[in-house]
């Protein structure tokens, strides 16, 4: 898993795109979606802690779903010539 998640979390009628720190467990920035404007200092504690919960509920429905290829080790496979499109084709 890599040290930093991104998800997109719905709150209060607005998306916002929320950086989670998995090496300490706290929301490291909270941008409304599209923006790179970081307005966690614009928000409640109980708001974050809001967030917090669904972006890790999100990240670990991720992490369990059968498509997802966590992608630091995708890029950790590639380099080493194990996986990657040549690879994949040799194999078919």
């Amino acid at each position: 898993m890599r040290d930093y998640e991104w998800v997109t979390v719905a709150c209060e009628g607005a998306s916002y795109d929320v950086c989670i720190c998995m090496t300490f467990n706290y929301v490291d920035e909270v941008r409304p979606v599209d923006s790179e404007i970081n307005i966690i200092a614009l928000i409640s504690q109980t708001n974050i802690r809001w967030m917090y919960e669904q972006a890790m509920e999100e990240i670990n429905a991720n992490l369990n779903a059968p498509h997802f290829k966590d992608m630091s080790q995708m890029e950790y496979l590639i380099d080493e010539g194990i996986e990657g499109p040549v690879m994949d084709d040799q194999v078919a």
